[in-house]
């Protein structure tokens, strides 16, 4: 299920900075104009310039040479120099304590109280108050603060804005220069004569003089205002979290990487076949991804307060285990990217691709390119095993301090991997996960998703609960549920634990299992906002489940889950998946044993302290189906799950036909009547108003309202708030509706099974 996202969150698009050397080309054609700029503006002027280059260039070379272990932005520079590492690029000079990418290697400034208050003063100086900045000796205290590139872009500006008030004093010296030159007096007299009459002395002596100058000063002011174009939207291109993370001095950004198969014309025609064939192999664009750069930025969507927090040097080493299965090429090195562009290298032990067996002649390519990348290594199985087998193939080879498993279409973001570490470190039985953003599968674009948590329903489909957070954005939160995809783990808990159980097939069930071990058996959960992980969140999965469906795959798994765990919860699991009671579990026995062997606490002790919402028998007045007496159908969500989405009634389906939990319901002792993590839910703002009253579903949220309902003794559904019923009018038009009790057949319903009577009475 895809997490909950804020508004789109823009993209960064890749762009290249230029180089040391671009920038003497680009300086040459100008050199005129800096003779110029010496006899306007004076020896003066170009002194205090250069002093204040040179106090630029000392703050520059300080900020370089400060440490400032700890933070998440002072060890994790990109491979290609854009990000904030100790590292440089596998193409980058060998300089520090790993081979590095394409950049410099530049730690972080650091900044105390004083100098930041500093540098506020400086911008709103050199923004407001541009023509008093030319001034030599305000010039020279503003460089003195200059320690940020939002304020050396802005610097820029202003600079750039002398060049342009230059040319246009030569055009007025040169203007000069030709009302004085003795050899045009008598066209100057002739002009003066006849009032501004051309003549012929006038188009041979003055036009021509005037017309090759003009193109000279044209062209200078061409150049002039590309070169400012090109530094606005250059400074204009990062964000102003970018400009306080990121070293602008001596750092040029890569060429863009692409994948082996990247296509720069397509016609239109083939565009639409190409994504339509790779949407069918794939579930997501390949052909869309195939055209952006494996290497590409992403926004910084951590939560306010991440990017200031210090972390330890000595944090573990981490081997992290990508499982992939027929995977689109440039994805799967897009996440291998990633992975090397925003981790410190100290804390990358090695990063092992496990191949359960892939197909696709695509990936053919893929050791070559690994060849190419650091720490990197590719694993294969010898036949088709699935997720949960080839997780633990690359478990027993991984050598690092603590395991942390990604899937194989993912992005990590800026300072991930820190808050997982941390947490691994404060407490080895703590298992945290961070916050999944979201990959759209078709145009690639990166989501901020909001921070949540994993839960939940008796059918065992997991969804996201969002946690508004008060206060501190930081905080870890609770987690009842992980998703299972992303997470981290201390290798030597792993495996005090029980890994995984080996006995469930391909995927599916298996982090349900895994967060009742944790959680049961001395563990933890959490999900870290200030850690984000991008994921391509597909329709469904597009890859086979051998000789089992992708559903009764699911069920075994989610039985044996159950028959370990869940105690004397089981029957409302088979109430709402009636299919899995025919599936063969098989040999529990060890898993069982395990649990025994940890001491586990109980299912009711999860629950009371995890999932205190979720509906139980022991929270429960009725459930089953809900039966109305005139029409005799059942209340049914038709296979509605979204918010708004309207209840309708349909004919009473048996047990085991398809199509049955949605008629299943639960009316709990907070008077809810809920299906699956929705709630039945009514707005009524005039009770007295006859018309059409709808009925929808709307996500649980506990607090009664709209969604408290009274079953009476004679069996009608009452609104509270409103006080009208639940109503059924033709069965050919299948709506549910308030309407004023009148005690009718069409208002009269009936649960499956009853435990308590609602003691409600009008």
């Amino acid at each position: 299920s895809r997490p909950t996202l804020l508004p789109l969150a823009p993209m960064l698009e890749e762009s290249h900075s230029p180089s040391d050397e671009e920038e003497e080309e680009e300086e040459q054609p100008s050199s005129h104009s800096t003779r110029d700029t010496i006899e306007i503006i004076g020896e003066e002027y170009v002194q205090e310039s250069m002093a204040a280059v040179q106090i630029i260039s000392q703050t520059d070379n300080q900020s370089e040479s400060s440490i400032n272990y700890g933070t998440d932005q002072s060890e994790s520079r990109d491979y290609h120099g854009n990000d904030q590492s100790e590292s440089h690029g596998y193409q980058g000079n060998d300089q520090s304590e790993s081979p590095g990418y394409h950049g410099n290697d530049q730690s972080e400034p650091c900044m105390t109280q004083e100098e930041r208050i500093a540098e506020d003063h400086v911008t709103s100086l050199l923004t407001d108050h541009v023509t008093s900045v030319l001034d030599g000796k305000q010039m020279e205290e503003a460089a003195k603060a200059v320690t940020d590139i939002s304020v050396i872009c802005r610097a820029l500006r202003v600079l750039l804005v002398m060049q342009v008030s230059v040319m246009f004093q030569c055009l007025k010296r040169k203007a000069i220069k030709y009302t004085n030159n003795e050899q045009l007096r008598p066209a100057r007299v002739f002009v003066k004569k006849q009032y501004g009459i051309f003549s012929k002395h006038y188009s041979n002596t003055i036009k021509p003089h005037i017309k090759t100058h003009a193109k000279i000063l044209w062209g200078a002011g061409m150049v002039l205002a590309s070169w400012t174009v090109f530094f606005i939207l250059y400074c204009q291109f990062f964000s102003e979290s970018d400009f306080l993370e990121r070293s602008f001095v001596g750092v040029t950004k890569a060429s863009p990487i692409y994948g082996p198969f990247y296509k720069r014309h397509v016609s239109s025609k083939e565009k639409v076949a190409l994504k339509e064939a790779s949407m069918k192999e794939h579930r997501f664009n390949s052909f869309l991804s195939n055209q952006l750069p494996v290497n590409r930025d992403i926004p910084d969507t951590r939560s306010e307060g991440c990017s200031s927090l210090m972390y330890p040097h000595n944090l573990p080493e981490a081997s992290i285990i990508v499982v992939f299965h027929n995977e689109a090429l440039t994805v799967l090195l897009r996440t291998v990217h990633s992975i090397l562009n925003r981790t410190p290298p100290r804390l990358l032990r090695e990063i092992i691709l496990v191949d359960d067996y892939s197909e696709h002649e695509e990936l053919a390519t893929l050791d070559a390119e690994i060849a190419k990348l650091p720490k990197t290594r590719h694993v294969r199985m010898e036949k088709r095993s699935g997720l949960i087998k080839a997780r633990l193939f690359g478990a027993a080879r991984a050598s690092g301090e603590v395991m942390i498993f990604l899937d194989s279409h993912c992005e990590c973001n800026a300072g991930w991997i820190e808050p997982l570490l941390w947490e691994v470190k404060k407490d080895r039985r703590t298992v945290p996960s961070p916050i999944i953003d979201v990959i759209q599968y078709e145009e690639f674009e990166y989501r901020q998703a909001v921070p949540q948590v994993g839960a939940f329903d008796w059918s065992f489909n997991f969804y996201w609960q969002v946690k508004e957070q008060e206060g501190n954005q930081t905080t870890p939160l609770i987690a009842p549920v992980m998703a299972g995809g992303l997470f981290a783990i201390d290798k030597d808990y792993f495996e005090e634990i029980g890994t995984y159980d080996t006995e469930m097939n391909i995927w599916g069930g298996e982090n349900m299992e895994m967060s009742f071990r944790v959680w049961m058996c001395g563990g933890r959960l959490l999900s870290l906002p200030c850690s984000r992980v991008g994921h391509i969140f597909r329709d469904r999965a597009p890859y086979s489940f051998g000789d089992q469906s992708l559903t009764m795959t699911l069920y075994r798994n989610y039985a044996r889950a159950v028959e370990v765990w869940l105690d004397d919860h089981k029957a409302l699991f088979y109430r709402f998946v009636p299919l899995a009671k025919d599936v063969d579990v098989g040999d529990i026995s060890s898993r069982v044993a395990l649990r025994k062997k940890l001491n586990c606490k109980s299912f009711d002790w999860y629950l009371d302290n995890l999932l205190p919402s979720l509906p139980t028998e022991k929270r429960l007045l009725a459930s089953g189906q809900i039966r109305n007496a005139k029409i005799n159908q059942c209340v049914d969500t038709l296979g509605m799950r979204k918010a708004n989405d309207t209840v309708s009634h349909y004919r009473c389906l048996p047990t085991r036909e398809p199509g049955y939990t949605n008629q299943v319901w639960m009316y709990s002792k907070r008077y809810e009547l809920v299906s699956l993590e929705n709630c039945l839910d009514a707005s009524v703002e005039d009770p007295d108003d006859l018309s059409f009253k709808r009925v929808a579903l709307y996500p649980c949220h506990g607090y009664g309202g709209n969604q408290k309902w009274h079953y009476s003794a004679t069996q009608q559904l009452i609104h509270e708030p409103s006080q009208l019923c639940l109503s059924v009018g033709d069965p050919r038009k299948p709506k549910l509706f308030l309407d004023k009790c009148s005690g009718a057949a069409h208002q009269m319903f009936t649960f499956t099974n009853i435990y308590i009577r609602d003691d409600f009475d009008f």
